[in-house]
């Protein structure tokens, strides 16, 4: 407990030493408060257009070609290129593929055609036999013998039977070969959706820009920048063309020291290379939870979105780095003591108030309070003198 300091404060009396002339006070006095907090981060636009892979195409692409970082592009100028010779590797084999299905369905029409060629020709035979046979029909068994007739007989309904035989071969032919050239037509048609795939692949290896600006390339989860020869996937966004006439900062805040932040806050933002040209802004957004910005860092920052008043794109760009002053609050003429003359006892605040040679106890009532100073609304006046210690810590 703080109340040692009044028995060290008789000890001192007993021994002839004035107790206030061995500790260090602060008179109180009336001042501006003002409570701000210091964090560093980077420019973005507020508004940007996407760049993304072409569109067709559900694989990975890999970057061959990238336009220079922070370059001004116009609009439909060429900004990436993307590598195609696996799509045309891919096209010329399913090509072949194509090819060959083809020549496989050619070679079984060809087939079918000569066996229905042969099979007609030997029901023409078949049908010359029955007009024959039945222009030379035996039916009188008068002027014959039964063998003969029965002979006779048994020669036409064979010649019927090889009728039917044939026809019935004639379609299953026709069926065998229908299902066979239906399964090639299947295959064929599977080659071909690849084949138009790698087309679109192949006819849509370049991006385009949408508009005139800055063309700015993204960073991955690492922090590492998008370049030649990194793989993209489709509608992943691997660069922006952003809106220069709304900027804003990205700021990082520590978890700890962000008690107080809220929307509307006013801050003054500093670009680390125009240190004499100060912009103003206010706190747009304040991310939900704080999380660690490096991976083997367990130490967590919000993220703090501040909207600048400014643009101007000949020097405020995008990534620049910055640091900024947020200001939490403001009061103007008010008492403020150091943190370090407060004691607190339960739920009360007080401080050691110098009453002739000696030290009081005083509970006073805090407003706004800092991270050093905290403002008192009731307890002080101006004029009046506070140990900044207490009298035990200052012998």
């Amino acid at each position: 407990m703080r109340y040692l300091a009044f028995g060290v404060a008789l000890v001192l009396a007993g021994c002839g030493v004035d107790p206030a002339d061995q500790v260090e006070t602060l008179e109180v006095q009336s001042s501006d408060f003002s409570i701000s907090l210091i964090s560093r981060g980077e420019l973005r636009a507020a508004e940007s257009t996407p760049i993304t892979p072409p569109s067709g195409g559900r694989v990975p692409r890999t970057i061959s070609w990238l336009a220079p970082n922070y370059s001004w592009v116009t609009k439909g100028e060429v900004v990436a290129l993307f590598d195609v010779s696996n799509a045309e590797l891919e096209a010329r084999r399913t090509g072949l593929e194509i090819d060959k299905v083809d020549l496989q369905v050619m070679v079984k029409q060809r087939e079918l055609e000569r066996l229905l060629s042969e099979l007609g020709n030997q029901m023409d035979l078949v049908d010359i036999e029955k007009l024959m046979a039945d222009q030379f029909a035996i039916n009188d068994e008068i002027a014959y013998s039964r063998f003969e007739v029965i002979d006779a007989m048994r020669n036409k309904e064979l010649l019927d039977y090889r009728s039917v035989h044939l026809e019935g071969k004639q379609v299953n032919y026709s069926e065998r070969q229908g299902a066979e050239v239906a399964v090639l037509s299947a295959q064929r048609a599977t080659q071909e959706s690849k084949f138009d795939e790698q087309r679109v692949l192949l006819d849509n290896q370049s991006v385009l820009a949408p508009h005139d600006g800055y063309f700015v390339i993204e960073r991955n989860w690492w922090g590492q920048q998008v370049d030649a020869g990194s793989t993209v996937f489709a509608g992943n966004k691997f660069a922006s063309i952003p809106n220069l006439d709304d900027m804003e900062a990205v700021l990082n805040v520590l978890e700890t020291e962000a008690v107080g932040l809220a929307e509307g806050q006013k801050a003054e933002v500093v670009i680390d290379a125009f240190p004499d040209r100060p912009l103003s802004g206010e706190i747009r957004s304040i991310s939900a939870t704080a999380s660690p910005i490096e991976r083997d860092s367990p130490v967590k920052y919000f993220t703090v979105i501040v909207a600048l008043e400014q643009a101007d794109p000949a020097w405020i760009t995008p990534e620049a780095q910055v640091t900024s002053e947020i200001f939490i609050n403001h009061v103007d003429q008010t008492i403020v003591i150091p943190n370090q003359a407060l004691y607190r006892d339960g739920e009360k605040n007080w401080v050691l108030v110098q009453n002739r040679g000696d030290f009081e106890r005083r509970d006073v009532q805090l407003g706004v309070r800092g991270a050093n100073r905290s403002q008192v609304l009731d307890g002080l006046k101006e004029g009046e003198r506070i140990a900044l210690y207490p009298p035990e810590a200052s012998g």
